[in-house]
């Protein structure tokens, strides 16, 4: 759970086996064929994605449609979307300070570095303000 709020989505482990001790070979190098097959995935990592539907209803268009006019000022593009990554738009330290100082002056929370790297789209950037995380 830890790992999911902390990584981006392609980072988090499918599963996590816990051993007494690594199998190794004689020569004290990890022996792979001596591990176990992984485990069937947790039942909480699906859960997780289903988390911010809930506040998606409540109110996530507020800071969804603050957080795309800041992106449009900053890129200086017409047209965003939920699904732009930030990175892929161009995005860089500056930028990441541009979006940071203009949240806070609309209402919204500060945009950390941090936060980009972890939610760099659109739409997971603003539910990630809207839950407060």
């Amino acid at each position: 759970d830890r790992a999911a709020r902390l990584l981006p989505p392609h980072m988090v482990p499918a599963t996590v086996t816990v051993l007494p001790a690594l199998p190794l070979t004689a020569n004290g190098k990890l022996d792979p064929a001596r591990l176990p097959a992984p485990g069937t995935r947790r039942t909480p990592a699906p859960a997780v994605p289903a988390a911010p539907a809930a506040p998606a209803a409540d109110a996530p268009e507020a800071p969804a449609a603050v957080l795309a006019g800041i992106w449009r000022d900053v890129f200086g593009v017409e047209e965003i979307g939920p699904d732009d990554d930030f990175w892929d738009l161009g995005g860089n330290s500056l930028y990441a300070i541009r979006i940071g100082t203009l949240a806070r002056e609309r209402g919204l929370p500060g945009v950390a570095l941090r936060q980009l790297y972890l939610t760099p789209t659109l739409g997971a950037l603003s539910e990630a303000l809207a839950r407060g995380v």
